[in-house]
């Protein structure tokens, strides 16, 4: 029995040994910890960089289309300029009435250029503000147009528009972008 003890407990010492032998740390391991973990970091850095990129990106973009927006305040005096493929356009709101549970707004829209413009159209975004001017997001709405008035050169045009479901106790802001035309006239000599 003492032969058969030591043999087993020779077994399972070489058991155990070699079990050991196999947990232990090979360095090629430890070096792909190190990679994956520097990739890890490098990843999450260009994700930053990424986000960086597309804000600016983003910023970049408001300011290039800042002056293809109009905003326009009901009572306001004066006009605000709007930038087109052809040029700019001036604009102004003249008069809000009530009109069936909404608003009948006149526009006066200014062509400073040397040429009728024909077929003139527009996105239109109006709604209410709070107690310091900003728009209510949950109350705009939204409304494409088309003006069926030319516009001559060298003068103003009245357009009249309904904006539905905002009174003009309401109304806070008109916003006008997106203008785009279908063709001009030219005088002939």
């Amino acid at each position: 029995m003492t032969r058969t003890f030591i043999a087993l407990t020779s077994t399972l010492l070489i058991v155990i040994m070699m079990v050991l032998a196999g947990c232990t740390k090979d360095p090629r391991v430890d070096k792909l910890q190190q990679e994956i973990t520097s990739t890890k970091n490098e990843i999450s850095s260009l994700k930053g960089e990424i986000e960086q990129l597309k804000q600016q990106r983003d910023l970049e973009k408001f300011f290039m289309d800042f002056n293809k927006i109009a905003y326009l305040i009901p009572g306001s005096k004066g006009y605000s300029i709007i930038q087109f493929d052809l040029g700019v356009l001036t604009i102004s709101i003249n008069n809000v009435v009530e009109y069936n549970k909404g608003s009948l707004v006149t526009f006066s829209v200014g062509n400073p250029l040397s040429t009728t413009i024909n077929g003139l159209s527009a996105k239109i975004e109006y709604g209410e503000v709070d107690e310091i001017g900003m728009a209510r997001s949950e109350t705009v709405k939204t409304k494409e147009i088309t003006f069926y008035e030319s516009l001559r050169s060298g003068s103003w045009t009245n357009v009249t528009l309904v904006l539905d479901n905002v009174p003009p106790s309401k109304l806070g802001f008109v916003c006008v972008r997106e203008v785009k035309h279908t063709g001009i006239s030219l005088m002939k000599e």
